[in-house]
């Protein structure tokens, strides 16, 4: 099964609201998402360039066009230093365990290494931020490249959880 990336936007309310899961929902914002906050959220995702500092994307399956997860790239996130960004990736319960975790995640690595210079600096690494029990989130990491640091930082669903921080190397393909 191959991926395809797409802007996440308005047109993904209903299957994003029908494929949560609690897991997903943890990770993602910390509780499941209601049709009001959803559509706002994605309603600004819609309003986000491409190239911009904040884009979020949808992963869908190549052929079908089914929504599978997505993910984002943020270069204005907290704890961000010159020429990074944050990585995001995310799958429904129905399409974790199948393998499509790693080609979304470099996917995404893909379009950050594309991204354009941001205040003279080009985008060189990206900072994925996996809680320590999240062990598919870790291999999926691990696949790409991407190396833990040894830092525990708030986890970026908020409340009292915990992130290690790891980093990748775009400049590495």
């Amino acid at each position: 099964m191959r991926i395809r990336l797409e802007r996440l936007g308005p047109g993904h309310v209903e299957e994003i609201l029908a494929g949560q899961d609690e897991a997903l929902a943890r990770e993602i914002i910390g509780r499941p998402w209601n049709r009001e906050r959803l559509e706002e959220f994605l309603a600004r995702c819609a309003r986000w360039r491409e190239d911009g500092p904040v884009v979020e994307f949808a992963a869908l399956e190549e052929g079908s066009g089914r929504l599978l997860g997505g993910g984002g790239l943020n270069r204005l996130a907290p704890g961000l230093g010159p020429g990074q960004v944050a990585l995001t990736y995310w799958l429904f319960a129905e399409a974790r365990g199948s393998g499509l975790g790693a080609p979304l995640a470099a996917a995404l690595a893909d379009r950050a290494r594309d991204l354009p210079a941001r205040r003279g600096t080009a985008t060189s690494e990206a900072v994925l931020l996996i809680a320590p029990d999240n062990t598919a989130s870790q291999t999926v990491a691990r696949t790409l490249g991407a190396r833990p640091t040894g830092e525990l930082v708030p986890h970026p669903a908020g409340g009292t959880r915990r992130a290690q921080r790891w980093m990748l190397d775009l400049r590495a393909r």
